[in-house]
């Protein structure tokens, strides 16, 4: 696997990027937060472009305020009120989105050197130390994330994690993707479809309140292939709440037609959703075993320039990101981020290329 210097910390610490490769493909990713920088891959005339959206200037990752390629952790998404309790005892963490917060704080992992392991020449893991009441989250976590890229073109993300205290692990890749190339105009000519029938209901603030809302008949239901941009514009109140598509869709499960043979430690995962451009004739397929997928369509992406020094605007990039639905850690209801003292936890997502 090539390895090569990447950007210097702040620490004075130094960051290395790695070279992931098979056939058909490549990736880059950083031990800087174990950030994905470029993913590039072929179109349907075999031209190469790289379809992750990141920062032209690699300085601007030691910030990265629009999680370009992140992992995010502890717990991505929101938390209302930046407060939750575990067995009876309240924690309170740091507001960074008006009264809430948002992915754990500003203290955040993808800003954070990894300790990197070469597992292959298309594998490699990183492994991060988090410190009980670190971000405000209780238990000594340890957890990793595996990164691989198979031979059928697939990118697989292996999240574990195991804590000496009760505490939440929800981590998510939130890569954004422009399958006609980064750089290359916004993404509301994409076709998009995900297999959720209902999405948590968040109203201003995007923080879920415990309600689901069916898609179906509204502009949120993408239960069939439609373009990103088809209704993004409509007079609908979720639509006003986010400046666009940024929502939790309840994954279905249990459907023979959305398996896939990937294996995570015994663990079943799904197809959550299809990306299409047929500009370029590129394909992405999203699987994993997580609850809940986020779908965001860019609509806050500004004061940032691509690897070619572009500018990037609303709707350069979408992210697909699995997860527990936001908030999940405040309604009982919700399938629980929560893990137990000693438990080791295993998670995976995968997104596949095609033509």
């Amino acid at each position: 696997m090539k390895k090569e210097e990447f950007v210097a910390l702040r620490s004075g610490e130094t960051a290395s990027l790695y070279t992931l490769s098979n056939k058909d493909m490549t990736v880059t990713v950083t031990d800087l937060g174990a950030t994905i920088i470029d993913i590039i891959c072929p179109d349907k005339n075999g031209a190469m472009a790289n379809v992750n959206l990141g920062y032209g200037k690699k300085e601007d990752y030691l910030l990265n305020s629009c999680c370009f390629g992140a992992v995010v952790g502890r717990c991505a998404n929101r938390i209302g009120g930046a407060a939750f309790s575990i067995d009876g005892k309240e924690y309170e963490i740091e507001k960074n989105d008006g009264e809430n917060n948002l992915h754990s704080g500003s203290d955040r992992w993808y800003q954070r050197l990894w300790n990197a392991t070469v597992l292959s020449e298309s594998s490699i893991s990183f492994s991060l130390d988090s410190k009980d009441m670190d971000q405000g989250f209780p238990g000594n976590l340890s957890a990793s994330v595996v990164i691989s890229l198979s031979d059928d073109n697939t990118l697989i993300f292996d999240y574990s994690a195991i804590s000496d205290k009760k505490t939440i692990f929800n981590p998510t890749f939130h890569g954004y993707f422009n399958l006609s190339g980064e750089g290359k105009g916004d993404i509301l000519s994409h076709e998009l479809m995900i297999y959720a029938d209902e999405l948590t209901y968040a109203p201003k603030g995007s923080i879920p309140n415990g309600e689901i809302r069916n898609v179906h008949g509204t502009p949120m239901d993408f239960t069939s292939f439609k373009t990103v941009g088809k209704d993004i514009g409509e007079d609908y109140d979720l639509l006003n709440f986010a400046g666009g598509y940024d929502h939790n869709y309840i994954m279905r499960r249990g459907q023979e037609e959305r398996e896939t043979p990937l294996d995570c430690n015994g663990l079943s995962i799904f197809k959550n959703a299809v990306l299409y451009d047929p500009i370029s004739g590129r394909r992405m397929e999203v699987f994993s075993d997580m609850p809940g997928l986020q779908a965001y369509s860019g609509n806050f992406i500004r004061d940032a320039f691509g690897r070619n020094g572009e500018p990037y605007h609303s709707h350069s990039g979408i992210a697909l990101e699995t997860q527990f639905y936001p908030n999940a850690v405040n309604i009982p209801a919700f399938p629980s981020p929560l893990i137990e003292k000693d438990e080791e936890v295993f998670h995976r997502t995968a997104y596949r290329f095609s033509v």
